[in-house]
């Protein structure tokens, strides 16, 4: 396992830690990665105490601040070398452009839960396509250095052009990050009080998309501690009159608000994605199959057993990855290489998507989700042997 394969390691199981409010030993920290005993409390002591790491007693230690961390960062604190890792000019360009973009993007949550704000809606909607272009702008300098966001004239590229760079045509979060980018160049006709309430569908769909971006790109989530699911940005609210737009605003107003209505609901109902826009429409269905189910009805002394429901639990918390991060962040705790079809092989030998929700497993629109637990479970089965291989020849056969 390689040194940075550990530090990753070392880095998750911190943030784990911190996220519970766990207090932990040395020992139990250890078994965690693939340090041993020595080398964790070395680090500990030399890297980490007094700064990330506070000791509670004789044996406990307790976390704080690593959640803010990304992976780059603590790597590179936790290098043995006691001088600063040179950095490469493109490498210092990138985090220049995503402290920005996360600055940005802080910005943006600020405004729009500001209500005494009556801008906030073109504030929001200008702070968040920023945030967006800086952080697409790293990721083309990750992938292609820095002169690939320069044009002929050392100008660099438009937003548009870095989505080109990095996202497909038909993804919906680039088609989301579009419909923002037309409402900042249509601010004077687009922005006004009377959309809010399908323009928040679209701004809260972005802000989950942009929380899962940043975390893949450095290995931390930018609201550490924080579930932007939850912040106050689906405005609920009665169809916006175009009649009553005109009158108020003139003809030309009318007419862009009412293309701009017409293009989203069309985009909308196409694209079916949540990472397109939040829906608001509620559906009670009765059906057979309890797998496409939420909740199950039962009558009787056979029926199940009623249970109490004193909190909603946030998908975006307990089943945060998608298939491509799940992927990534298995890769990045083992040294066993996980294609996407041996990802799938697993799926299938174990039935993982069997039912549309579980402790594993969250099917929503469509997508599948994973938590925590199925990636530690995941990566806890890879040590048994033939374990990987087993569920691939099953795959083939199937």
């Amino acid at each position: 396992m390689s040194r940075l394969t550990k530090q990753v390691q070392l880095v998750n199981a911190l943030r784990d830690y911190e996220s519970h409010n766990e207090n932990f030993t040395i020992r139990e920290l250890a078994a965690k990665t693939g340090y041993n005993e020595n080398s964790v409390r070395k680090y500990i002591h030399e890297k980490l105490n007094g700064i990330y790491l506070h000791q509670v007693n004789e044996k406990l230690w307790r976390v704080e601040g690593v959640l803010k961390l990304s992976n780059d960062d603590f790597c590179q604190l936790m290098s043995q070398s006691l001088k600063a890792k040179t950095l490469t000019p493109d490498m210092r360009l990138i985090r220049s452009l995503m402290k920005r973009s996360l600055d940005a993007f802080t910005l943006a949550l600020e405004v729009y839960n500001r209500p005494s704000l009556e801008n906030r809606v073109e504030a929001f909607c200008i702070f968040s396509v920023n945030a967006w272009e800086l952080m697409l702008k790293a990721m083309v300098i990750k992938a292609s250095g820095s002169h690939a966001i320069f044009q002929k004239n050392k100008r660099s590229i438009s937003v548009t052009e870095a989505l080109n760079k990095v996202m497909n045509q038909n993804d919906p979060v680039r088609m989301n990050i579009e419909a923002l980018i037309e409402l900042r160049d249509s601010a004077i006709h687009l922005l006004i009080p009377e959309l809010q309430p399908q323009l928040s569908r679209l701004f809260q769909a972005n802000i989950l998309n942009y929380q899962q971006r940043y975390t893949l790109e450095m290995g931390c989530s930018p609201l550490s501690g924080q579930s932007v699911g939850m912040l106050s940005l689906v405005i609920d609210g009665a169809p916006s009159e175009i009649a009553i737009i005109k009158e108020n605003y003139g003809k030309m107003t009318s007419d862009a608000v009412g293309e701009f209505l017409e293009k989203f609901n069309t985009t909308a109902s196409k694209v079916n994605s949540f990472e397109f826009c939040i829906p608001m429409d509620y559906r009670l269905t009765l059906s057979r199959s309890k797998r496409n189910s939420d909740l199950v009805l039962s009558t009787g002394e056979s029926g199940q057993k009623a249970i109490i429901i004193r909190e909603t639990k946030d998908p975006d918390t307990t089943h945060p990855h998608y298939t491509k991060a799940a992927i990534v962040l298995i890769n990045s705790k083992q040294e066993i290489p996980i294609t996407t079809y041996s990802f799938r092989a697993v799926i299938k030998k174990h039935d993982i998507q069997k039912d549309r929700k579980s402790e594993m497993h969250y099917e929503i629109d469509g997508r599948h989700r994973y938590s925590d637990k199925f990636i530690n479970w995941f990566v806890a089965n890879l040590s048994q042997p033939k374990w990987l291989e087993e569920a691939i020849k099953s795959y083939k056969r199937k």
